[in-house]
């Protein structure tokens, strides 16, 4: 069976760039939020809950 990627030639190593100063000091810019806001999350919600409560309405009406 052969080996489907030829082997690469070996690359000699060399010096590696210095790495960032400081990895503690602060960012400059202030970044987006990731997680949703209590005002969208509330509305979200309140939609969910009209909508489990017009099914559980039909449900009734259904029943009787």
């Amino acid at each position: 069976m052969t080996n489907p990627e030829p082997e690469r030639p070996r690359v000699p190593p060399t010096e590696t760039p210095p790495a960032e100063g400081s990895t503690s000091a602060g960012i400059s810019h202030a970044e987006p939020r990731r997680a949703w806001g209590p005002v969208p999350l509330t509305l979200i919600m309140l939609v969910v809950a009209l909508v489990a409560a017009g099914l559980l309405a039909m449900a009734v009406a259904l029943m009787r």
